[in-house]
């Protein structure tokens, strides 16, 4: 039963590649959203199976198709790519970082740089292959409703995970398959990791995702994808019974996953939204759900064990807040003495795999760590640029620049918190889907201003 996973995993990357090279540009998204929210669990079953060896391949599918793709895109690519600001950050971004790999900064080597380069810089291809593609192609509605599907089916396994008590890792050999490939030692009170629990012992869980904090974060996705698409140019939402599903799904989601950074990026989610579109109710709605959450908390003080998780929430006293105010002081610290930077592998994956991670869990912080505060301004300077473009999209564009711009200014925002407290560039499906949508979004919007100057 559980070979379904790898199966299906096989299956989108194959169907994917085979549209990529019939130049059917918008099959990447079947990939994305049906194989990579699964990339972890099946190399999990693959590797209960002995089959070690079809590991690596595996691993590089994701970055295969994008490559793919974009020599595909160049080599059909008709008429001339203007260059616009954000296509200029970013492939700063990009240069400078990869200076890294050459210069003796760090203690990796060649190969290890390479693939710090990956996790920290590989965000800048997928955003290029967005711009090449046809943004006239793109259907905003089948995109929001494979993410739908994709919500839907994480929140039944969810459910599942929730009435047993049983987190789905545990019939995968998950534990065995991060300590063998990526160093991660067994850790936590269920033979996982302490990221699938909270620090009273309360489970977290993660569905089909690779923890309980990549689940959390792609509620942020959905939600983003579900309030644009149901948001007509007056900015009345009008949802559907699929639209309805999916906004339980997500919101079942992030609350199980018991992840804080990103339910309060959910919450911050849906008040930004009601201020952007005006609708008051929705904020009034927003403020008396914030009220009776407040009154609920103080009713479940009456809990000892709710009254310690809220209590060392504020107080930044349990563990978790603890060592990432440890891992912030430690990184800033660490961008002050090494301006420059330390070199790529110093902080992120490959360092956290010899327990030798500085400021790894903040994204910003890792950035500073690894290239220096020149790719942290750029990082940052990327960040808020877009803000920008997404809200003159949404103010000003047609119909699909409206809904992606809607959407992304939301799931930026949305992000920002998650980002603060984890390695959040690390998970493949919300990196992709963000930033294939996000170049696609710049062509779109550049088209757009450009025909609105003709007329």
């Amino acid at each position: 039963m559980l070979l379904i996973f790898p199966v299906l995993y096989i299956i989108t990357f194959i169907t994917a590649l085979r549209g990529i090279l019939n130049q059917k540009e918008g099959a990447l998204f079947l990939y994305v959203i049906g194989g990579l929210p699964i990339y972890n669990t099946a190399l999990t079953i693959i590797y209960s199976y002995k089959l070690r060896s079809w590991m690596p391949v595996l691993q590089s599918f994701k970055e295969l198709l994008i490559l793919v793709l974009i020599a595909v895109l160049i080599w059909n690519y008709k008429g001339r790519l203007k260059w616009v600001a954000m296509d200029k950050w970013i492939l700063a971004f990009l240069m400078y970082t990869s200076l890294y790999v050459l210069l003796p900064f760090g203690k990796y080597g060649f190969a290890e740089k390479l693939v710090a380069l990956k996790s920290l810089s590989f965000f800048t291809m997928v955003y290029f292959s967005g711009r090449l593609i046809n943004a006239k192609e793109v259907r905003f509605e089948k995109i929001f409703t494979w993410v739908g599907l994709l919500s839907f089916a994480a929140a039944v396994l969810m459910v599942y995970e929730v009435i047993t008590y049983t987190h789905f890792q545990t019939l995968t050999d998950y534990a065995f398959f991060n300590e063998d490939f990526y160093g991660l030692d067994v850790s936590g009170s269920y033979g996982l990791s302490w990221s699938f629990e909270i620090n009273n012992g309360l489970k977290r869980f993660a569905s089909f995702f690779s923890n309980p904090l990549e689940m959390a974060a792609s509620t942020l996705v959905a939600a983003a994808l579900l309030l644009s698409n149901y948001t007509n140019k007056d900015n009345k939402i009008i949802i559907n019974r699929f639209g309805w599903l999916v906004l339980a799904a997500t919101f079942f989601a992030v609350l199980f996953a018991l992840s804080r950074s990103s339910l309060l990026g959910y919450v911050l989610l849906i008040y930004v939204y009601s201020l952007m579109t005006n609708r008051k109710e929705i904020t009034y709605l927003f403020y008396g759900a914030v009220g009776i959450a407040v009154v609920y908390i103080l009713y479940m003080l009456n809990d000892r064990n709710t009254y310690d998780y809220i209590i060392s929430t504020f107080q930044l006293a349990d563990s978790s807040s603890v060592g990432h105010v440890l891992e912030w002081i430690e990184g800033i610290q660490s961008i002050i003495d090494f301006p420059l930077g330390r070199g790529l592998g110093e902080s992120g994956r490959i360092s956290s795999a010899l327990q030798e991670n500085i400021g790894g869990e903040n994204q910003f912080i890792i950035v500073g760590v690894q290239t220096g505060i020149v790719s942290l301004f750029i990082y940052i300077a990327i960040y808020l640029l877009s803000l920008r473009y997404f809200w003159l999209g949404f103010k000003t564009g047609n119909l699909l620049v409206r809904k992606l711009g809607l959407s992304l200014l939301l799931m930026k925002i949305a992000f920002f918190v998650p980002m603060m407290t984890s390695n959040f560039d690390s998970y493949s499906y919300i990196l992709y889907i963000s930033w294939l949508l996000t170049g696609i979004f710049i062509t779109a919007y550049h088209e757009d201003q450009t025909r609105d100057c003709r007329n």
